[in-house]
């Protein structure tokens, strides 16, 4: 009797818990569908809900913007115009040479370039459209998704221009099934036995190791596969000197105040202009450094805590990681660590763990106090 009163009350418990997550399930769904216009998938594994959700994009009408018609009194903003005042990235620049006369022989010349953010990827990718002419058009990859690649496939059919060169930056971020889609369209410019204009497939990406995981079948079918190198402190110096020449000529910066931006931008272009164009309005290197919170050799307060966190462990996981210092786990992956890797402070193996270089620095920090 005693036996089967257990059985009941367990029957009885499983049942309520069963009807409570249904009842969590459907409160969701309806949460979802609320946002997403019902365009979403709620499959449930198990206990939890594994969620692949399409929040739509908005529809902008650009054409009400009343566009702005002022004066504006100085160039703010500097980008090459030609793979000359490019510095740096000399391989890339060759692959360049070869993408344009394959296109221009009407070759097949798809190309994804992938490098840390703030090395120029956008501008690479620029550079080569203006040299080839023709029509170009952008998107971000969550911004592709299968309500609008017909959009974006027609947008190519109806250009009418020689060259057409499809550039999808972040393409890590465009669902991995719609990817799939692209196999046949740049492979045979064919979809589902119709007919598109051959074009030129352009991406960029900071996180390729997505794509190889995700989508190495269509990695297969890029022709160039452009891996930026990290810039020494020569090339940025150059850089600085022609950003500064460009924009600021009137405005004196000493050799040794671009020497000290070089040195502490994390060998980042884009980290080191805007360290230039803070210097140039705050004329004071020592209050710059202190408010981006850079304590040596590029690296920031939030850099150290990362290293001192390791330090104080065998290894550690990222999301633990990035919870020990104060960050998300994505802002921890994107923001920090390809730097502290790249450059030897901390050894990824997979899990985090710090490196000598990263000793030492600690150790040096340590002793300067």
């Amino acid at each position: 009797m005693l036996t089967f009163l257990l059985i009941f009350i367990g029957f009885v418990c499983y049942y309520a818990y069963k009807y409570s997550k249904n009842q969590e399930q459907k409160q969701l769904e309806i949460n979802i569908s609320s946002l997403t216009n019902g365009d979403a998938v709620i499959p449930v594994d198990g206990i939890n809900p594994v969620m692949d959700i399409r929040i739509k994009e908005n529809n902008i009408d650009t054409s009400r913007i009343i566009e702005y018609t002022g004066e504006i009194p100085r160039k703010f903003e500097f980008r090459p115009e030609n793979f000359g005042q490019f510095i740096g990235q000399e391989e890339a620049k060759e692959r360049a040479k070869t993408i344009i006369k394959k296109s221009k022989m009407n070759l097949k010349s798809h190309f994804l370039v992938d490098g840390i953010r703030g090395h120029g990827k956008t501008t690479f990718v620029n550079l080569i459209h203006k040299q080839l002419g023709g029509k170009l058009i952008e998107y971000i990859g969550r911004q592709v998704n299968e309500d609008n690649i017909i959009d974006i496939i027609n947008q190519i059919n109806t250009a009418q221009e020689k060259y057409v060169m499809l550039f999808i930056d972040e393409f890590d971020t465009m669902n991995y099934k719609v990817i799939k889609i692209l196999n046949p369209i740049i492979e045979t410019f064919k979809l589902e036995g119709k007919k598109i204009k051959p074009f030129i497939f352009a991406g960029a990406t900071i996180n390729k190791y997505i794509l190889l995981k995700n989508n190495p079948d269509t990695l297969d079918r890029i022709d160039f596969q452009v891996k930026f190198k990290k810039y020494n402190k020569e090339e940025l110096m150059t850089i600085l000197k022609q950003y500064h020449t460009q924009l600021y000529n009137d405005i004196s910066v000493s050799e040794n105040i671009l020497n000290i931006i070089a040195s502490n931008c994390k060998f980042n272009p884009r980290t080191s202009i805007s360290l230039l164009e803070e210097y140039i309005v705050e004329e004071n290197m020592e209050k710059v450094l202190r408010n981006n919170h850079i304590i040596k050799d590029g690296l920031t307060s939030i850099d150290i805590k990362i290293l001192e966190t390791l330090a104080s462990v065998k290894r550690m996981g990222a999301n633990a990681l990035a919870m020990r210092v104060g960050l998300g786990e994505r802002e921890y992956v994107v923001e920090f660590e390809p730097f502290l890797c790249e450059y030897g402070y901390i050894n990824r193996v997979p899990n985090r763990m710090i490196a000598d270089k990263g000793q030492q620095i600690l150790k040096d920090l340590k002793d300067e106090k």
